[in-house]
């Protein structure tokens, strides 16, 4: 979940209490967090619910401290969930040894969480984390943890990426478009047309599109596709030029229009 997710879980988080807005706050100063964090202690679930609510509202860097502890000490999954969540919504890094230690978590759905809240921390060795989790056993795990290598730029997963894509994590075909080199575009053309056409036709699209990626590697894509010749292949290029710019004249376009009547219908 990126930042933008976070920001509407604390708007959702707002509504559903009936605190001031963020704004309000500012004008007024940061709340204190004594109050939540003591409510943390407490037997009454929902009373640590409460408490963890209100830190996530507060924004305070302070708020973490206590939510850590809060968790190391034991939570039961639901108020877990909402604690990672709230860690999220925080977006310090300093959550992070924390949220890499639930990674290992016996429940998928707290990995998932803690993927996410990874995301919106960006701590420090976050992506060697996500590539470790790319051979998580739970499906979400591994594909948020593709979509998020492919996000962040970390181009030094790639590798793991590529592997992903082997082991058919449908996620990592995206995330490889959105990090890959003119090397890497060879190297993912050698796995089209061993693989399901349609698994990688956004990934496909997504690099032809890519403003920093040279014609070149683009041209090397549609000869690539014209050798397949087949009629997913010229739905493609034809969907390819008609969402392109009427003044969209170059050479990617013009070998697109090239290929397109020598692929059969």
């Amino acid at each position: 979940m990126n930042r933008l997710a976070a920001l509407l879980g604390i708007a959702g988080l707002v509504w559903a209490i009936g605190l001031p807005d963020a704004s309000a706050q500012r004008r007024r100063g940061r709340p204190s967090i004594d109050g939540p964090a003591a409510q943390l202690d407490s037997a009454d679930a929902a009373e640590v619910r409460a408490g963890l609510e209100a830190l996530g509202l507060s924004g305070s860097p302070q708020a973490v401290e206590p939510i850590v502890t809060r968790v190391r000490r034991g939570l039961p999954p639901d108020l877990l969930g909402v604690a990672v969540d709230t860690l999220m919504i925080l977006g310090r890094a300093e959550a992070g040894p924390l949220l890499y230690d639930l990674m290992h978590h016996r429940r998928a759905d707290i990995r998932l969480k803690a993927v996410q809240a990874i995301l919106a921390t960006l701590p420090r060795g976050h992506q060697g984390v996500l590539v470790a989790a790319l051979s998580d056993p739970d499906p979400r795990v591994r594909g948020a943890a593709a979509e998020g290598l492919g996000s962040t730029g970390a181009v030094q997963s790639i590798d793991a990426l590529f592997h992903a894509m082997e082991r058919g994590v449908p996620e990592a075909p995206m995330a490889i478009a959105a990090l890959a080199r003119p090397a890497d575009v060879e190297r993912f053309l050698g796995l089209v047309g061993t693989v399901p056409f349609d698994t990688v036709t956004p990934a496909l699209a997504e690099m032809l599109h890519r403003d920093d990626l040279a014609d070149r590697s683009k041209i090397a894509i549609i000869h690539r596709l014209t050798e397949l010749a087949t009629a997913g292949v010229r739905a493609f290029l034809e969907d390819f030029v008609a969402n392109l710019e009427p003044d969209d004249d170059g050479e990617v376009r013009r070998a697109a229009e090239d290929a397109i009547p020598r692929i059969g219908q």
